[in-house]
């Protein structure tokens, strides 16, 4: 029995129709009935559209074409596939190639060969028809937009309601917390802690959740919320089949256009707020926060193991020469903080959550983090550094070897010095009388010709010569670098990441996981269980516990006054080798938290450890 598959898709013109794509499936399935195919699926296209994109039906459609799921495609028509003439040329290649066959049951007939001049151009047609329809319909937007029409406002839109009369009107409750988020920005509070705030109040979107930072930060931005529409924002471009953003000169601003959730100071003070917040001042410049140059090569593979949420990027300053830090952090902190009690961020501290939990894990610092992927990289795949280097050396000296053109050169003189000899037994013969002076003029003319061509070449050769140059300076310096950097220990590290799943994150460890069907190449996983994880326990101790670091650190002091009660700062910084302010400034705390004591006066005199 021949198997047949239905596609389905409702032109822009029915998309208003709430039953045309219901109807037309249904005669698509009562011409398979009819001819007595076996319908093996369905690809039913929920929306509208000239091109490929976004079309998912239509997308698996093809996925499936290969895979001999079936023997011939029904569709109502030509434009119902689609408008595009180099797509549907592309799309009769495949066809064709996978030997399928294609009905179309208005036109009672199955696609041929001979077809193509007259699908060419009625699909020609249908693109010509798309794109005149396209053109009507962004000039009757633009006419009722400019003449003050009726504004196009979506059911999701959070704080407003549109009645059956086109009209818009306030929900008062969700006003009320639009409202509070205005007072809460004006006031200096960021968009983390206005999430945190209206969460531990248990106030949720439409959607039933928490609102997010992002989602915030939008309604904030929106004018929207103190009665201004900003209409022809955006503008579909059919020839290249995207969505554009229009220039803030062409955009229609319309005030007073619905009801003001905020008064124009409120919503202007807090969107000052996110704008003095969102700039960071660096080195005397304007730099925007929140900018990634690029993915980093533990995106998305670094989890908290306390809460399970990943760990992201963040920069911060230093206090005293404003340089910046990088550090990972995970995702409940950046949005809640910490747990009560436990270093909560200074605006949570000010309003005291109840219901909100923090995670109290520790933070990345890059730098410190890096080095401790290049030593456990070091440890368990023992790269040859110096290997390494010597076979990247050698690598490019054979290039500049096959760059080596000195012989080149010595042929280029040897061909100039065979014309100057020629040259001179022309002279010879013109001065015996043996040939004529329009012989020699001619002659001469030759050899000029040929000394010029051969010049021009021996300077090509010695300009490349003087690149080679360069290039062999240039091998040296790489060299240097590879042996004093930390290149190689960073590609390695690249390599080892690839291979990692994840890293899981805890205050005084992190667990590497590997999966063994990556690691294996295997990818059956009757074979390998998917759970089946190789995992690498690094102990870390308080290394990224800038507290507990300090702590441990004044421990070390503690324990030289027991050992050595006469012992000098002096000599105790020697011996840990840091500053000798370091250790004063140390010492001081010992003292203020009663650890430490000295009994003497004068410089001389014993320390005393208190327990």
């Amino acid at each position: 029995m021949t198997r047949a598959v239905i596609y389905c898709r409702c032109s822009t013109e029915e998309e208003s129709q709430r039953d045309a794509l219901v109807q037309q499936k249904a005669e698509a399935e009562n011409c398979v009935r009819h001819n007595g195919w076996h319908l093996v699926d369905s690809y039913v296209e929920s929306r509208s559209g000239t091109t490929t994109k976004g079309r998912t039906e239509y997308n698996r459609l093809i996925d499936d074409l290969s895979k001999d799921k079936f023997d011939v495609i029904v569709i109502k028509s030509q434009d119902r596939l689609m408008r595009n003439v180099g797509e549907w040329y592309r799309f009769v290649e495949l066809l064709s190639g996978e030997q399928k066959k294609l009905y179309m049951y208005l036109d009672n007939k199955y696609y041929t060969p001979d077809d193509a001049l007259i699908t060419g151009i009625k699909a020609i047609l249908a693109e010509e028809y798309s794109r005149e329809l396209s053109k009507k319909i962004n000039n009757a937007h633009r006419n009722r937009q400019k003449n003050s029409g009726n504004i196009i406002l979506t059911n999701n839109t959070y704080g407003f309601k549109k009645l059956p009369d086109k009209s818009v009107v306030l929900v008062e409750e969700e006003a009320r917390v639009k409202k509070k988020m205005y007072e809460l920005c004006a006031a200096g509070y960021g968009s983390r802690t206005i999430a945190s705030i209206l969460k531990n109040e248990g106030v949720v979107n439409r959607r039933g959740k928490p609102f997010t930072e992002s989602a915030i930060l939008k309604i904030i931005r929106s004018p929207l919320n103190c009665g201004t529409v900003v209409m022809n924002q955006r503008h579909y471009d059919f020839e290249a089949k995207q969505t554009i953003r229009v220039p803030k000169e062409e955009q229609i601003v319309c005030e007073n256009k619905v009801p003001a959730i905020v008064s124009k100071e409120l919503w202007q003070a807090a969107n000052d707020q996110i704008t003095r917040r969102k700039m960071l001042k660096k080195n005397g410049s304007n730099e925007t926060i929140g900018k990634k140059p690029g993915r980093y090569l533990v995106s998305s593979k670094i989890f908290c193991g306390l809460c399970g949420e990943p760990y992201y990027r963040q920069t911060r300053q230093r206090y005293k020469d404003h340089t910046p830090i990088y550090e990972w952090k995970c995702k409940t902190y950046i949005e809640t903080g910490r747990n009560p009690g436990q270093y909560e961020r200074p605006q949570l501290r000010k309003v005291g959550l109840e219901e909100v939990r923090g995670c109290d894990n520790v933070h990345l610092n890059e730098k410190v983090l890096e080095r401790l992927l290049e030593r456990i990289c070091k440890e368990r795949y023992f790269p040859d550094k110096e290997k390494i280097i010597q076979d990247m050396v050698s690598i490019l000296k054979r290039v500049l070897k096959e760059q080596d053109i000195q012989p080149d050169i010595d042929k280029e003189l040897r061909k100039k010095q065979k014309v100057m000899e020629q040259h001179r037994l022309l002279v010879d013969k013109l001065l015996e009388g043996i040939i004529s002076d329009d012989v020699y003029r001619m002659k001469q003319t030759q050899f000029e010709e040929e000394m010029n061509f051969i010049e021009n070449r021996l300077q090509e050769f010695q300009s490349k010569k003087a690149e080679g140059n360069v290039l062999e300076k240039r091998l040296a310096y790489i060299e240097a670098k590879l042996r004093e950097g930390n290149a190689i220990e960073k590609a390695s590290v690249a390599g080892m990441l690839e291979e990692v799943e994840k890293i899981v994150i805890f205050p005084e460890y992190m667990e590497l996981h590997f999966s063994y069907s990556d690691l294996l190449g295997i990818n059956d996983s009757d074979i390998v269980p998917k759970d089946a994880a190789n995992i690498i326990k690094v102990e870390y101790g308080h290394l990224f516990d800038y507290r507990k670091q300090k702590k441990d650190d004044r421990e070390q002091i503690v324990d030289i006054m027991k050992k050595s009660p006469n012992t000098t700062a002096k000599e105790i910084a020697d011996e840990l080798g840091v500053p000798l302010g370091t250790i004063h400034y140390r010492i001081r705390k010992l003292k203020k938290e009663n650890r430490i004591r000295f009994n003497g006066a004068g410089g001389k005199g014993a320390w005393e450890v208190l327990d």
